[in-house]
């Protein structure tokens, strides 16, 4: 049983490694996300949560992809999905360094 369409799948993940490597990266940051329910309450808690995806699974993948766009313009074969999946791993570690001094 697929869990998810080929097709789907072509597109978003990179060829040559596996599915799975970057489906625990996206559910890690996911999780690593929910972390700054603690910090808040009610609506706030969820507004922090919902900046620290949008930081881990946006805004650092895409300025790191944005960033090597002129690779890809020197050499086609250059993967720019392993580039965004790169700054989401980058994004994930930045993350747990800040929660690491965060009170």
């Amino acid at each position: 049983m697929q869990i998810m369409p080929t097709r789907i799948a072509n597109i978003i993940y990179p060829k040559e490694l596996p599915n799975v490597l970057f489906t625990s990266l996206i559910v890690a940051c996911l999780l690593l996300g929910l972390a700054s329910l603690r910090n808040g309450t009610g609506l706030q808690g969820w507004l922090n949560v919902i900046e620290n995806w949008l930081l881990m699974l946006l805004i650092l993948p895409l300025a790191t992809t944005v960033v090597a766009l002129p690779m890809k313009y020197r050499d086609p074969t250059f993967q720019l999905k392993m580039t965004y999946y790169m700054g989401m791993f980058v994004a994930l570690l930045f993350t747990i360094g800040k929660l690491r001094y965060w009170r």
